[in-house]
């Protein structure tokens, strides 16, 4: 049965309550997975390693490769958690690692078949990439219900459940990202008026303009920065929310 996005959001939200520190540590445990994962094959955190693959754009292409797989792997399970908590199930730390469990080469290969193909239609042109990306949106879930099914079965299956609510999918995942960019939007309305108001030829305005812009960059990112780490759990709960009611 279809619900308002709302009330998808709200029953997202109710979802959530118990498992809102667990899905934090999570995101926070596969952040600095990536994290380290990455400082591997990225000359930039100058380790041996790193200096050691920035000689070999192959073996760099391979290590981010590997790195990508992984995370993939761990987002797959964080959303099988997110799946789990509709249910009331209880998240815990362990769903991200389920994918490593439930036959571990199929799930890689799905997630290269879905990635490639999305990847691939990316490059021909944003929109059809994005509209793909939104007609296997469900996958995921799919694949934690039905793991015998084959890899285009689950991504045939996704694409049929979304005929129709793609856009409906998109709006109720605009809200959260309209939130996550509101430091962003006030920082350009400030900046704006600033320009407008600023007298001209005067340097000391611009100094202190030019003070005010870097300063409110930073502030900027924090604030975004927090606002993701707080919007994300609410925003996959309320996407599980929605295949619940597909």
């Amino acid at each position: 049965m279809l619900m308002k996005n709302s009330d998808l959001r709200t029953q997202g939200r109710e979802s959530l309550r118990g498992n809102y520190l667990v899905s934090l540590a999570n995101f926070f445990i596969i952040s600095v997975i990536g994290f380290v994962l990455q400082s591997f094959y990225s000359p930039e955190f100058g380790n041996s390693v790193a200096e050691f693959t920035s000689n070999s754009p192959v073996l760099t292409f391979i290590l981010s490769m590997v790195t990508s797989f992984i995370m993939a792997l761990l987002m797959l399970g964080l959303h099988w958690g997110f799946l789990d908590i509709q249910d009331g199930e209880r998240m815990t730390v362990g769903h991200i690692f389920l994918p490593y469990k439930f036959n571990p080469i199929k799930v890689v290969s799905y997630t290269f078949r879905k990635q490639l193909w999305i990847t691939l239609w990316s490059l021909l042109f944003i929109v059809p990439g994005v509209i793909k990306t939104y007609a296997w949106a469900m996958s995921d879930y799919i694949y934690y219900e039905e793991p015998e099914l084959l890899n285009r079965e689950i991504l045939a299956k996704s694409e049929a459940l979304m005929q129709g609510h793609k856009w409906r999918l998109f709006r109720l995942e605009f809200y959260y990202i309209l939130i996550s960019l509101l430091p962003l939007l006030f920082w350009l309305c400030g900046l704006l008026y600033f320009t407008l108001t600023v007298p001209e030829g005067s340097e000391q305005w611009i100094g202190i303009g030019f003070i005010w812009i870097l300063a409110g960059i930073f502030v900027v990112l924090l604030l975004t920065a927090i606002l993701v780490l707080l919007i994300e759990p609410r925003r996959n709960s309320a996407r599980a929310a929605f295949y619940t009611h597909l």
